[in-house]
């Protein structure tokens, strides 16, 4: 079996398991459906709602003053309703594989929210209002149509996890080493030229996926000083054997798919 694929389930089994831990998923609270959970709306903590055919959200949700984690994946949602902001204790919220064009506004009244899944959409652009999500602690906006990551991002100092992958980014901002809490940075599938040599002064940094952007051909030497990077891919770029090899040597605990 592939020594990267161990590696990388390993990695999604600490978010898996940390994601777990957060919701307090251990069935007391679960639902499933919107008509087991409207039976008893105010014990609702976890709300399971993937690949239900809905186009709208429920309006029945309303009702579920207590829900902590929600997930609409795989509907043909492009909007949240009005009262979706009134949902304060929602902290996990899922809405990967929905057709939203961009980011709902009312996300932007939930400050206490801190995972956000919205990958797979048809989002052009990350809002700038996302520096109202001050506890954002996982972002994935992966399989959209971005061209950058803004500043607004940069700006999200509890951010552990940033997820852009397979979009249609050209540039990694200077400024992203503002991010000093991020762990794991996905970056794969996109059209960057350069690693920003900045990454390097990330404490806490352990992850970096950079697979198949074509365009990046070297790495800054700074990188060799990231004693806590424990997995970089490199799949799919034009850095040379030579240069990963030597990088290989100056950082031995570091697994590197090339």
């Amino acid at each position: 079996m592939n020594k990267l694929f161990i590696v990388c389930c390993f990695f999604l089994s600490i978010e898996i398991a940390c994601a777990q831990n957060e919701t307090n998923d251990t069935g007391e609270g679960v639902f499933y459906s919107i008509e087991e959970a409207k039976k008893k709306p105010l014990d609702v903590k976890v709300l399971i709602l993937e690949h239900q055919s809905y186009d709208h959200v429920p309006e029945l949700l309303a009702q579920f003053s207590n829900i902590e984690v929600l997930s609409l994946k795989g509907n043909s949602i492009s909007v949240l309703p009005s009262f979706f902001s009134k949902l304060i204790h929602l902290h996990d919220l899922n809405l990967g594989e929905n057709i939203f064009a961009v980011l709902p506004e009312e996300l932007f009244n939930m400050p206490g929210l801190r995972i956000l899944n919205i990958y797979g959409n048809q989002l052009t652009e990350i809002s700038d209002r996302i520096t109202e999500l001050k506890s954002l602690y996982r972002l994935n906006v992966s399989y959209n149509k971005i061209t950058q990551i803004p500043l607004s991002v940069l700006s999200l100092k509890e951010l552990n996890t940033l997820n852009v992958s397979h979009n249609n980014i050209s540039v990694i901002p200077v400024d992203i080493c503002q991010l000093t809490s991020l762990h794991y940075l996905y970056l794969g599938h996109n059209s960057i030229s350069q690693f920003q040599p900045c990454l390097a002064s990330l404490p806490d940094l352990s992850m970096v996926d950079l697979e198949f952007n074509d365009k990046i051909t070297s790495l800054p030497v700074h990188l060799e000083s990231m004693k806590s990077l424990r997995l970089l891919n490199l799949k799919g770029t034009k850095v040379s054997r030579g240069e990963v090899e030597k990088l290989k040597k100056a950082l031995p605990h570091t697994m590197i798919d090339f």
